[in-house]
């Protein structure tokens, strides 16, 4: 079969790699459709993980179950999430699904950009999840990502009537803004440098766009408000000038909420006076849990969020090289699906 292995950020290659071998508490599933990950095209993130096949955000068929499986049967259409926690643990218990050890080392085999991927017993039995009839293969890839910024705000502590503001808009944050919008914000504010993406947070649900090498995000944030700042900031780019910008766009008893992390070793001065007299919390969000994906499947199958506004590009296996150009360029693009043609995914004999 053939897997799409990148060996560093500049090499990316399609090639051949066996059919996995299921266990008798496992599946084998055909994958239809996986969206190339923001993460998947940062440099410093994908090069610590290298060499690796892509792809954590998967939806397919199964074909094969093992002999102790009874919850699934081949002919089912799901997503699997890459991570699964073992929800016993003192980490799962409080909820801290993705601080958990065995989420941390669990994983598909290969990944997913496969054409046939090994879905472990943890992974299967914790947060592989049937897709409905109104939930296509396309819009099942969108569970991880949605899933994300489900927890986001769940981390948050969002209120509706609050207002909020997403530092960077690609397609993490489409999802954010229409997922502010959906749960009530009361001010809906969106930035980044790219007019393609800023046409699209508007239509996504934004009240108002900035381009931040055009104007201060601050100094707007500052006349929309009339000075009270912004209630949520979620700075999705990991840099610290978009952390530093978050921090001074929010306001007295706000929370900034940091969507990516910086490399590693990359330290920023902050001004904790302002941090600690006006009460603003700074909170990280990584990934997501059980709890998460089943919310955002239950919020695609409502049409919750313009999938198909969102795909801008989409490309076979065979073009994932390609694909992966184009998606870590950015530019007029959002989301880049990887589509394996289901006359290509007949069970393996």
């Amino acid at each position: 079969m053939k897997v799409v292995r990148v060996h560093d950020f500049e090499t990316v290659r399609i090639e051949e790699a066996p059919v996995p071998s299921i266990g008798p508490e496992e599946a084998l599933v055909a994958i239809h459709a996986c969206g190339i990950c923001s993460g998947d095209v940062t440099p410093w993130y994908i090069n610590q993980k290298a060499p690796i096949v892509l792809g954590h955000e998967p939806a397919g068929e199964i074909v094969a179950v093992g002999e102790q499986v009874t919850r699934f049967q081949p002919g089912q259409r799901v997503f699997v999430h890459h991570h699964a926690p073992c929800l016993r643990c003192p980490l799962c218990l409080r909820g801290a699904h993705s601080m958990c050890d065995t989420w941390r080392k669990s994983h598909l085999d290969p990944g997913g950009m496969a054409e046939f991927v090994r879905i472990p017993s943890i992974n299967l039995a914790h947060d592989t999840l049937v897709l409905p009839d109104p939930v296509d293969y396309e819009s099942g890839s969108f569970v991880e990502p949605v899933a994300c910024a489900v927890k986001a705000f769940r981390r948050a502590r969002f209120r509706k009537g609050s207002s909020v503001m997403v530092i960077g808009s690609g397609i993490m944050g489409q999802i954010l803004v229409r997922l502010a919008r959906h749960l009530g914000a009361s001010l809906l504010l969106a930035s980044d440098r790219i007019p393609f993406r800023l046409e699209k947070a508007q239509a996504s649900g934004a009240d108002r766009t900035i381009h931040i090498d055009q104007e201060s995000p601050i100094e707007v944030v500052k006349e929309v408000t009339q000075g009270d700042m912004i209630d949520l900031v979620i700075v999705g780019p990991g840099s610290p000038e978009a952390i530093r910008t978050g921090i001074a766009c929010a306001g007295r008893a706000s929370t900034v909420l940091l969507f990516m992390g910086t490399p590693p070793g990359v330290q920023t001065p902050l001004e904790f006076f302002d941090l600690y007299f006006q009460e603003k919390d700074l909170i990280c969000s990584y990934s997501c849990g059980p709890e998460d994906t089943r919310e955002a499947l239950d919020l695609l199958s409502a049409g919750i969020f313009p999938i198909q506004e969102w795909i801008t590009h989409r490309f076979p296996l065979e073009k994932a090289e390609k694909a992966y150009g184009i998606a870590a360029q950015g530019g007029d693009s959002l989301k880049v699906m990887i589509e394996i043609r289901p006359s290509q995914t007949k069970e393996p004999t």
